[in-house]
């Protein structure tokens, strides 16, 4: 054997173990995966459908929530304007309201109770005041007589308000020129009257007060 040899065959016999020792039993090689138990659960995505329909309902259910409260907020601000717009009982104010019927001539005088000096807890016209109710309206022209004032209260609305009707039959009704309230000078919780007049064919409307008190039919 030359030298080369004896040179060489230790470092192939080196090289050889050292092969070995890397594949060697001692090196395991890579774990295969387990098999998957019957029933056992897998994780899963949402598909992208389901997810959007858990958002649409949730978006359902929010517009639902703000149509209840939209509703109950309408019905409130219904509730409030319904009840704004009825006749307001403010003392000192009247509403005086005159239509023709035919030969008659016919007026209604909504008032709260204190405006005629009265007691709203009593609830009730007093003999003295219904002894001044006919002379309460003037008409001018129309050649007409004036019936009984017919007078009640109506406590409906929480307060205690007059109600006064007032007819006459005229001989001419289109010849009544105006109506002249005469009840400030009587009573003087009368501050202002909202007067109208109503015909098929016009309205006339007037804020009656103790230096203006008669309204124009003509």
């Amino acid at each position: 054997m030359t030298h080369l040899a004896r040179v060489s065959l230790p470092l192939l016999a080196g090289a050889a173990l050292s092969v070995l020792a890397a594949c060697g039993p001692g090196t395991p090689p890579p774990a295969a995966p387990g098999p998957v138990e019957a029933g056992a659960a897998l994780p899963t995505e949402v598909p992208a459908e389901d997810s959007h329909d858990a958002h649409a309902e949730d978006h359902a259910e929010g517009e639902a929530h703000d149509h209840e409260e939209g509703e109950a907020h309408d019905h409130d601000h219904d509730h409030d304007h319904d009840h704004a717009g009825g006749a307001a009982h403010v003392h000192g104010i009247a509403d005086l309201a005159f239509v023709i019927e035919g030969s008659k001539l016919t007026a209604e005088l909504v008032s709260p109770l204190a405006n005629f000096g009265l007691s709203e807890a009593d609830g009730v016209f007093t003999p003295e005041v219904i002894a001044a109710l006919p002379g309460f309206i003037t008409l001018t022209g129309g050649t007409c007589t004036a019936e009984t004032p017919a007078a009640e209260v109506d406590t409906s609305s929480g307060h205690a308000d007059g109600h006064v009707n007032f007819t006459w039959t005229c001989a001419n009704t289109g010849g009544v020129t105006a109506a002249r309230f005469a009840g400030f000078s009587a009573f003087p919780g009368f501050e202002k009257v909202n007067a109208v007049f109503v015909t098929d064919t016009a309205q006339k409307a007037a804020e009656l007060t103790p230096s203006s008190p008669e309204l124009s039919l003509k």
